[in-house]
Order: C-alpha cells, then structure tokens, then sequence
C-alpha cells in the first residue's frame, strides 16, 4: 500500500509540475509573440530617438534618466541598424521575464498551478505592462529587476545563506542603473525589514555589503552627476513642481484600477490582505514593501504608471490565494479566468498598435470621453508618429537656402524629440545634426562651426523673439495621428549666436516649449 501510494504521489507530483510548465511557458510565449506580433505596427516613440541619440554620445548618466537604457539603444544600433524590431526587443525580453518570474514567485507562495495562472494573466494583460514592453522604455526594466529581487529576498525569508545580500546589491545596483526609482525599492524594503524578523540580519555585515555593492555599481553614475552639477536632480525638482504638483491623488489611485486592470483588483488587493495575514505572515516583509511603495507615490503626487514595478510580488501573493480558494469552485474559478483573458484582451487591443490609432481615440471618446480625453490615454501612441515627416519638412526648409547658408546653418528645436528624431532620420536628408536646450541636448551644446542661419522647429514667436529678428515662416509639420502636428518652422538669418545665449536655454523639464521658464 505505501509503496503504491508513493508512486501514486510521484505521478501526480509529475503531473501537476507538467502542468506548471505548461502554463508558464504558455504565458511566456503568449507576452513575447503579442510584442513580436505588433513591434513594428506603429513608428519609433519620442522617447526611442531619444534613447538613440543617447547612446550615440555614451556616458554614465544623462540628465532625465539613468544610462542603462541609452546602452541597450547604443547597442542595438551597433549591432542592427535602424530595426526597430530589435531596439524594441530587450524590452520584450524584458516582460516576458517579468511574467515568468511572477508565475515563480507565486510558486513560491504557495500557488498551485490555477494560482500561477491568475498571476500570470494579471501580469501579461496588466495594460501598463502591455504598453511599456512594447517599445524600448525605462519602466520596461523596473518589473524586472524589482521581481528579480524580491525573488531572492524569499530565498531569505526561507533561510538561504545570507550571503544572498550580495546578489541582492547586484540587482539593486543594475536597477538604479536603470531608473533611479529603484531607490523606492530600497525604501520599502528598509521598512519590511525593521517590521519583520529579517531585521536580525542587520546585526550581521551582509545586508550592509549588499548595499556597498549596489552603491558601488550606482557610483559612476554619481560621479557623471557631480561632474556635470547634478542635472537629474534639478530634473527632478523642475517635475515635482511643474508635472507632478498637477496630479491629483484621486487620479493615482483611480490609476492603480486602470492601469494594472479592473479585474486583476482583486488578484492584488487579496494578494495584499494575504502578507498581513497569519497565513501569509512568512513573507509580511512584501506587504510592508507595497504599502510603503504606494504611500510614498502618493505623497509625491506621481503618474499612476510609476507604481507598476511593485505588482508582480501582489499578483503573485493574490494568485496563490485564490488559486487555492478556487479549488472547490471549479466553475467560478474558470469563469474568472476567462473574464480576465476577455477584458485583457479587450484593454489590450487599446493599449496595443492594434487598429488605426484614429478608430482606438474615437472609441475611447465614446466610452471614457466624459471621464478623461482619448489623447491622455493614448499620447504615447500619438508619439510614434509624425518624425519622419519632420525631417522631410525639416529637408525642405534647408534645401530651400543658398549653398553657402546649408554649409554654416544649424538647426534647433523646441524639444528632445524633434533633435533626436532629426539626427536619426536627418543624414538621409543631408541634414546637419540638431541640438535643442531641452535635456541632455542642452549639455551636448550647438556646433560652434556653424554660426549660419538658424533653422528654428517648433519655438512660439515669444521664444523666438529671444534668439532672432524677423523670423520667416518657411514651412509646417503636418501629421494628423501625431502628438506635434502642426509645427511650424522658422528661417532666422538676423540672430543672437547660439552660444551667447546657452546658459539660458537649459530647460530639464517636459513642461511647456518656452525658455522663459528656467
């Protein structure tokens, strides 16, 4: 009897592992083919120009982000050109990790196989995750690497070597080389561990080496930021006062609904209930790590999206509860999961490049157009369209100069993606490269060789009175699916020179266009 019972057992312990695998993989190749699928519906972002054009002037940091990012673009053009495809693709990599680490976490709960189900879905249809890993971003990493992490504070929990405190450093050190958030990481998981009895490691040196380690990974950016008088912290500042201020907190919390997705509410609220309580109290330290994550974003009055990096470990810990309460209700607990593939994909197909960015805002407009503007929902998008269009005008305006203007003129814009989408897409045109006081542009400075006209996109005639006399109008931006349509661009031949004015061009904001504002 003991014996069949044992092989009995081992059957059904292959088996439920089989189907483990086979959900997970399943959900793993379901993230990477809608990316795959849908990577080149659209065009590059701003953002992605950007990226590019910061990868082509390497270094530690840049004013508005952390270099990590800028490497992977640098790397990738390198290596592949101009496919958008593969600039694209650290990113996809990227969330379909994300998706298999949180199916481990969850495992790591508790879950049984329908509980690594649930916090697979929330996470693979999670509309901020859809967008993010759909194009070469910075929040694409932070997922990531936070699951990374909290996947070997577990190991802790559990009582691996506390040598693990060293991985952990690691890990916090390429995050904050990512995006400079992972600091909240940090925070929350400072207060987890006074809260918890992981506080004894802190009478021992590792948890201490970690943090020396991650400093130590973090530090050049440090040294680029003291270089070059700490640019990114008044970035910062500049975005607290001028963007963030302007949020309302209703909104954050509204977003945590929208952006994560109605119906995996309760996949993460029940994942949250489930650390405070006396069957979850092992791994409490993740509780104390969201809660304090959320409380500190919504004291700083921030974007919904930024609290999206603290989910896996929720969907994780709701999935592994509810996998269980489902065990005896088989067809709610398919019911359940069908609603939340159908409402992923419905969310999905607004959030993707699916259809005509036209037909997804007029659908919005119908649907949440008394609540909020299609164009909110959907800038990102909008974002992806209009640049080559900009260099082709752009083309027209320069070519339309005498021989010896094209050989000294120089062409400035109002922003950080017009430049880099011109010194992308520019050399095709015969166009000189581009520069702008706006972000890291502003450190990069104009070409002193070129002292010629200026060709001016998208300044209003306020800011153009500061650089030139008698600007003339020589052409317009037309695109309508763009974010910037309707840009206009100026011949100035009567100007201040570019570097006498410098210093007061700086503009480390996504505020309005104006200078006047430094």
């Amino acid at each position: 009897m003991s014996y069949a019972a044992t092989g009995r057992e081992a059957i059904t312990d292959r088996r439920g592992l089989a189907d483990e695998v086979i959900v997970a993989m399943t959900l793993v190749v379901a993230k990477l083919g809608i990316h795959l699928a849908l990577a080149t519906r659209y065009g590059r972002h701003r953002d992605e120009y950007y990226f590019i054009d910061c990868g082509q002037n390497l270094a530690f940091g840049y004013v508005d982000h952390a270099p990590l990012v800028p490497w992977l673009a640098g790397l990738s053009t390198a290596l592949f050109g101009d496919s958008l495809l593969m600039l694209r693709f650290p990113s996809i990599l990227a969330g379909a990790g994300t998706v298999w680490l949180a199916i481990l976490l969850s495992r790591r709960f508790g879950a049984n196989v329908y509980g690594q189900a649930l916090a697979g879905l929330a996470v693979l249809f999670a509309p901020a995750y859809l967008r993010m890993h759909g194009m070469l971003d910075l929040p694409a990493f932070e997922p990531l690497f936070w699951t990374v992490a909290a996947l070997l504070l577990a190991d802790l929990i559990d009582g691996a070597d506390r040598r693990r405190w060293l991985l952990i450093g690691a890990v916090v050190g390429l995050g904050l080389m990512n995006k400079h958030t992972m600091l909240l990481w940090g925070l929350g998981v400072g207060v987890g561990v006074l809260a918890t009895p992981l506080r004894a490691h802190l009478r021992t040196r590792w948890p201490w080496l970690g943090a020396a380690i991650a400093f130590g990974i973090f530090t050049p950016n440090l040294v680029w930021q003291a270089q070059h008088g700490w640019p990114t912290l008044q970035f910062i500042q500049n975005m607290r006062e001028m963007t963030l201020a302007e949020v309302p907190r209703h909104l954050f919390a509204a977003g945590q609904i929208l952006y994560m997705g109605p119906l995996a509410l309760p996949i993460w609220l029940c994942g949250l209930v489930y650390f405070f309580t006396d069957a979850g109290k092992r791994y409490r330290l993740f509780g104390w790590l969201f809660v304090t994550v959320l409380f500190a974003l919504t004291v700083m009055h921030a974007k919904p999206y930024y609290s999206a990096p603290a989910y896996p470990m929720v969907f994780a810990a709701g999935g592994a509860w509810l996998g269980r309460w489902f065990e005896s209700r088989h067809v709610l607990r398919n019911a359940f999961i069908a609603a939340l593939i159908v409402s992923g994909l419905a969310l999905g197909a607004i959030t993707l490049p699916v259809f005509p960015l036209s037909k997804v805002d007029a659908t919005l407009e119908r649907a949440l157009g008394w609540v909020v503007r299609p164009v909110d929902l959907t800038h990102d998008m909008h974002d992806e369209f209009g640049w080559a269009e900009q260099a082709a005008a752009v083309e027209t305006v320069f070519a339309g100069l005498s021989p010896h203007e094209r050989q000294t003129a120089t062409i400035f814009t109002a922003n950080y993606g017009q430049a880099s989408a011109l010194n992308l897409h520019g050399p095709a045109h015969g166009l000189p490269r581009a520069t702008s006081g706006h972000m890291n542009h502003h450190l990069w400075g104009p070409d002193p060789s070129r002292p010629g006209p200026l060709i001016v996109v998208g300044l209003s005639s306020e800011d153009l009175a500061m650089l030139c006399e008698g600007p003339h109008e020589a052409g317009r931006i037309m695109n309508p699916d763009a974010m910037e349509s309707n840009i206009p661009i100026y011949v100035c031949r009567d100007h201040v020179p570019l570097g006498t004015l410098w210093p007061k061009l700086a503009r480390y904001h996504h505020g309005r266009a104006g200078y006047d504002a430094q």
